[in-house]
């Protein structure tokens, strides 16, 4: 189905919410929360067609199509999510979870959430069933690595995890155990079907170059300083200063950057 012909192109979307940011500061206005500018994703999974089995969305392209995460193919690796603060690496992976929750059975992926902010994970349409959060600066941080580690090696790749850690530079206060653990997930998680999907503030990403070499796969949001976009892309040109904060994202893809925008479930 031709989506162009019913509805805006993306791009034609970023210019009108870039124009209506700008007015927003001129006149001091704070703009709307990320949920209330986004394209519904099932409207527009509707207008697509059915998805893949194993599928989680996670964001929309400029042609109007899902942007999809197959669960079932472990070539993707584990996923970093980085971003300026404030510019949406939580929302990010809330999207993440919610467009899991929604496109697939509770008893076949189960949704994990590590985060310093448990507050932040209280989503008012995801039940605990089917969202488990777990302060990462606690005791029960350690004991679920390490009991993933133990379902990894196990795994008949008959169930799905997506583990979302917001943010990367809380593991430097577990112990060794845990941060093996972790190092363990990152490997070998994903041909077993565990998803470490991580998120890290830009400026702290520099810090931690032996936890970046884990991940192939990036996803950018918005980064205002052009010497840390080119630190952290190791390209020039990266359009990071212009995505529009908490909603906007790039990733690389066939030696082009693609924006896209986090859905709305």
């Amino acid at each position: 189905m031709d989506i162009k012909g019913n509805m805006p192109t993306l791009e034609e979307f970023t210019l009108a919410l870039r124009a209506y940011q700008q007015v927003q500061a001129e006149i001091g206005i704070s703009p709307p929360a990320g949920g209330q500018i986004l394209p519904n994703a099932m409207n527009i999974l509707e207008r697509s067609g059915p998805l893949p089995a194993h599928s989680v969305v996670f964001g929309i392209a400029g042609d109007g199509l899902p942007l999809l995460l197959r669960l079932d193919r472990p070539a993707t690796g584990p996923i970093l999510v980085v971003a300026d603060k404030g510019s949406g690496k939580t929302a990010f992976l809330q999207t993440l979870a919610q467009s899991a929750r929604h496109l697939n059975p509770v008893e076949e992926t189960a949704i994990l959430a590590l985060t310093d902010f448990p507050d932040e994970w209280r989503l008012d349409n995801m039940p605990a069933r089917a969202l488990r959060v777990y302060p990462a600066y606690e005791d029960a941080a350690t004991d679920l690595l390490l009991r993933l580690t133990d379902w990894v090696t196990t795994n008949q790749r008959q169930r799905s995890i997506l583990l979302l850690f917001d943010g990367l530079d809380s593991i430097l206060h577990l112990g060794d155990p845990a941060q093996e653990a972790f190092a363990f997930l990152l490997q070998h998680g994903p041909a077993s079907r565990l998803w470490p999907v991580v998120s890290v503030n830009a400026a702290r990403a520099l810090k931690l170059p032996d936890w970046l070499a884990f991940f192939q796969t990036r996803i950018y949001g918005r980064i205002a300083n052009p010497q840390t976009s080119d630190d952290l892309t190791h390209l020039s040109g990266a359009p990071l200063d212009s995505l529009f904060p908490g909603a906007e994202f790039c990733i690389r893809h066939q030696s082009r950057w693609m924006r896209f925008w986090l859905p709305s479930f």
